[in-house]
């Protein structure tokens, strides 16, 4: 759906900027209504300026801060002080101002009778829909803060294995980006050097030396040519990736990619299981939980699949059958699920599967670090070599041949 920037006014004076996400602008300005607010402007977000690295996310918290609140939330809850209360004094706390503007909404609403969860599920993608549907789950037993501390907990663990993941990329990555960089200066700027001295010398070029120097006035001649379309793709895909089907398709190949496809595919189905587990031990229906925890995925490939699996368990079938159905389980997991089901342990059992699958995580992680730092490493030195022995074997051959 199309993203609009509204200028809008609350109930006790205060003027802000927001960005929702409507099917039409009418359809906003209806909704923003709804809610009694005065609304100065609505305009559509620049498609431009969505494609820009960064852009669509100012307004999102980031985690860390989000879990941070939550803490000081619920430990003012159970020293007894009411929710409004607690969030005046959050409000005031917090140094991020879209998070400032969002909480001012939310202590209005709850102010007004809404529920807390209500209050934060109607601040749209700002915050996860695990949130407030745990939230929820805490309100109908009394139990929100100890509900609050759970959910931090939760967070922690994916946290964790979210920057163990990226933490191990981050050395791989960076080798490859030095690989590059040093191929890119030896192409752009080494070669032409050689490329004039080898006019002055009148030597006679060996074919790998010559398809380097082509490669070399290719990339030097048409450098702006070369950006531009660089930039033109970048956006052109990050435009493509918005749509459902560029979603759709980036999120299957995520899985896919050799040695990093298999740490995506066990992170998505681990948070998915510890998602369920969650939501299923704080009371809420093993449906209701099946869809927000294949939105909580984060790869629509799986999400499309998963909520396969929440119709087949709404129309009566098992779990159990309709996580194997779709494929993407190992056998020790669906053996767990079923174990779990049949004997009323459900939330445990799929606990100990996520569990399971982030040691398979830790596991494969370091047999990649293994395979791969080598790997970069090797190729790096094969570039070079290629492009020095490109550089030298004329100087060499003219040489011999001077010799002789």
């Amino acid at each position: 759906m199309p993203e609009f920037i509204a200028r809008i006014g609350t109930s006790d004076g205060t003027v802000m900027e927001r960005s929702f996400t409507a099917e039409s602008e009418q359809a906003l300005l209806a909704d923003l209504k709804s809610r009694e607010y005065l609304i100065f402007g609505v305009r559509r977000k620049s498609g431009l300026l969505g494609l820009l690295p960064g852009a669509g996310g100012a307004n999102k918290v980031k985690m860390q801060e989000f879990l941070l609140f939550n803490q000081e939330l619920a430990a003012l809850i159970k020293a007894g002080l009411p929710i409004i209360a607690s969030l005046d004094i959050l409000t005031e706390r917090r140094k991020n101002q879209a998070f400032r503007k969002a909480l001012v909404d939310i202590r209005d609403r709850v102010r007004g009778g809404a529920a807390l969860s209500e209050a934060f599920d109607a601040q749209g993608e700002m915050f996860p829909k695990i949130y407030s549907a745990t939230v929820a789950s805490g309100e109908r037993s009394g139990e929100v803060a100890n509900v609050l501390l759970r959910y931090i907990g939760y967070q922690k663990t994916i946290l964790t294995l979210r920057q163990k993941v990226l933490g191990a990329l981050i050395y791989p990555a960076i080798l490859f980006a030095m690989s590059i960089g040093l191929v890119v200066v030896l192409i752009t700027y080494v070669l032409p050097k050689f490329k004039d001295f080898y006019t002055d010398f009148g030597a006679d070029l060996p074919l790998i030396t010559k398809i380097l120097v082509g490669l070399s006035d290719l990339i030097v001649g048409h450098l702006f040519l070369i950006i531009g379309v660089v930039v033109g793709l970048t956006v052109a895909v990050r435009s493509w990736v918005r749509t459902e089907a560029g979603r759709l398709g980036r999120d299957r190949l995520a899985v896919r990619l050799p040695i990093v496809g298999g740490i995506g595919h066990r992170f998505a189905i681990s948070r998915f299981m510890r998602t369920l587990a969650t939501l299923i031990s704080g009371g809420i229906p093993v449906v209701t939980a099946l869809g927000i925890s294949a939105r909580a995925v984060g790869n629509r490939h799986f999400e499309s699949k998963l909520l396969d699996v929440e119709r087949k368990v709404r129309e009566g079938g098992s779990l159990w059958q309709g996580l194997e159905e779709t494929g993407l389980f190992s056998d020790i997991a669906i053996e767990m699920t079923k174990v779990g089901e049949s004997t009323g342990s459900l939330h445990d059992m799929l606990a100990n599967v996520s569990d399971f699958y982030d040691e398979e995580i830790a596991t494969l992680i370091a047999r990649v670090m293994v395979f791969l730092e080598p790997v970069i490493l090797i190729c790096m030195g094969a570039f070079v070599a290629v492009i020095m022995i490109a550089i030298y074997l004329p100087l060499l051959r003219s040489y011999s041949q001077s010799s002789g």
